[in-house]
């Protein structure tokens, strides 16, 4: 050893603000990942909720279908309370059915959810809803049990 001279172990401060640089870009790349797993899930719920109400659409639709059809103008879709949107209003019992849909037309009340005798077929109905943000509906098309019966049965040599 050198006269004078003390021989240090530990770090220096230029080593503590290195690794305490690295130490930062470590913890901002773990954060936006944290928030980039919080936005998809953010997403996913969002994109659950409009297909939970596609599907609560249309099954209240085909339920009557089956059953035995569905008088015109039953089912129409009118402009949401909260201004996002149409709700699947039903005329019989007075009520809003199922919200977060879209006009598939120029707006709620020109647009049609239900539409009877498709292709001049009695018994045979297509559905057309839209979820919010989505460009294209989707078409489904229910028959009603006893014209699906008649139908098959006039099929039959």
């Amino acid at each position: 050893m050198i006269a004078g001279r003390v021989d240090e172990s530990g770090m220096s401060l230029v080593e503590l603000l290195v690794a305490l640089a690295v130490s930062m870009l470590v913890l901002l790349g773990a954060g936006r990942l944290y928030l980039g797993g919080v936005e998809n899930l953010a997403r996913v719920d969002d994109l659950g909720e409009r297909q939970e109400a596609m599907t609560l659409g249309a099954l209240f639709l085909l339920r009557d279908i089956r059953r035995g059809g569905v008088e015109p103008g039953r089912y129409t879709l009118v402009d949401a309370v909260n201004g996002e949107g149409c709700n699947l209003y039903d005329g019989v019992s007075g009520e809003p059915l199922v919200d977060g849909l879209a006009a598939t037309a120029r707006s709620c009340a020109a647009s049609e959810p239900l539409q009877a005798d498709v292709g001049g077929r009695a018994g045979l109905y297509r559905i057309v809803l839209r979820p919010l943000d989505v460009s294209e509906p989707l078409v489904l098309h229910g028959m009603d049990r006893e014209a699906a019966v008649r139908y098959a049965g006039e099929s039959v040599p």
